[in-house]
């Protein structure tokens, strides 16, 4: 197997994507945030305001959501579109917007965290929301760090498997895999993020049988290879659970 750097990984998944833009995708522009929790509820009520002023109608439609496990838990996280590159270059240039967040919200955040452009990998999402069923409020995201030498094509065929599998057990509402749009290297390994909806906490004590769907599929003792490639590919991985505000979304 061609040896590649993950800053090459990075690099092909950037510019493939970024080959796509004629295609429709959808993408999501975020960062996260810390706030001086003393005067929380001005700052709820502040960002409800700005929101419901600036940020209700697409492509800058937002909500704010609350990080409630994982490694930065009790931060939030602004969450902006689906919004395209050349949707984002036409942007106004609206004075008052900076202006009240310049007053109304940025002297109640004591921290900015990562600011990033998450993109769904193509094919890779599987989307069984009802048209009229309102958006999700809860969110399983498992962050992946891309070992050195692999190639985007297993990275992807593995993924692939994930999703059908679970198209299989057929319980899924909203599952996708994004990929940073910009390069992270060992600064934050935040290079995927497998993203998963849910709608109340007991369904964490369901039993999806994952590996008898996926050797039904694939094989039996075919999870045994598919965990040791897992194994190879990722480094490292880990869970956060977001949960919109909606107090502060205005919802």
């Amino acid at each position: 197997m061609k040896k590649i750097s993950t800053l090459i990984v990075m690099v092909f998944f950037t510019l493939s994507a970024i080959a796509e833009d004629a295609k429709s995708y959808a993408q999501w522009d975020t960062f996260r945030f810390s706030i001086d929790n003393e005067h929380a509820e001005k700052f709820t009520e502040n960002m409800r305001a700005h929101i419901k002023k600036y940020h209700v109608k697409a492509p800058l439609k937002t909500k704010i959501y609350n990080i409630v496990y994982g490694p930065n838990a009790n931060q939030l996280i602004w969450v902006m579109g689906p919004v395209s590159f050349s949707e984002l270059d036409a942007r106004a240039d609206d004075k008052k917007h900076d202006q009240d967040w310049a007053e109304n919200i940025n002297p109640y955040i004591t921290a900015y965290h990562e600011s990033e452009i998450w993109r769904v990998m193509d094919g890779l999402v599987i989307n069984n929301l009802d048209a009229k069923a309102d958006d999700p409020d809860k969110f399983t995201a498992r962050y992946l760090t891309v070992a050195q030498n692999q190639e985007p094509a297993v990275i992807k065929y593995l993924m692939s498997q994930v999703k059908k599998t679970l198209d299989k057990i057929g319980k899924v509402k909203y599952w996708a895999v994004m990929e940073n749009m910009f390069i992270q290297g060992n600064k934050s390994d935040r290079h995927l993020m497998g993203l998963s909806s849910f709608d109340a906490w007991a369904e964490m004590d369901e039993d999806w049988e994952f590996v008898k769907h996926f050797e039904e599929i694939y094989g039996k003792g075919s999870y045994k290879a598919f965990q040791s490639n897992y194994d190879k590919v990722f480094k490292n991985h880990w869970h956060e659970i977001y949960a919109v505000n909606k107090e502060m979304s205005g919802l």
